[in-house]
């Protein structure tokens, strides 16, 4: 037999698989720096494993609520980091201020001296430098 012949038979064995996206290009990346350390090497590969196992399954079903599961946890992680992301750069332009009366935060721009700050929530006035 020919190189042609077996591209063929390969062509034919994965016409119904579900393919590459984007939990095998994650577990792919994890796998490879996982099997780069002798310590975690065999994790690595079982997580090789797994990736070419849900390129080549047939089950899209399965797949499909896999990757649905795994988006819906990377943009709770995701979205997470960029609250934190944006709470460290509000935190250089805005002061926080705590209202005596309620507990309410509120946030006042820095560098605006003595400033008296009405809460939104209760009314209560109370000073405070910025």
């Amino acid at each position: 037999m020919n190189f042609r012949n077996y591209l063929y038979k390969i062509s034919y064995y994965l016409r119904d698989s579900y393919g590459f996206d984007n939990f095998s290009k994650c577990l792919f990346i994890l796998g490879f720096i996982l099997s780069i350390s002798k310590y975690t090497i065999i994790a690595g590969y079982a997580i090789l494993i797994y990736g070419t196992w849900r390129i080549l399954s047939k089950n899209k079903y399965k797949r499909q609520r896999e990757l649905l599961a795994f988006e819906n946890c990377f943009f709770t992680i995701k979205r997470s980091f960029y609250r934190c992301k944006s709470s460290i750069i509000g935190f250089r332009q805005y002061k926080i201020f705590k209202c005596p009366k309620c507990s309410q935060k509120l946030r006042v721009p820095r560098k605006k001296g003595k400033v008296v700050i009405t809460c939104k929530k209760c009314g209560n006035e109370f000073r405070g430098k910025a």
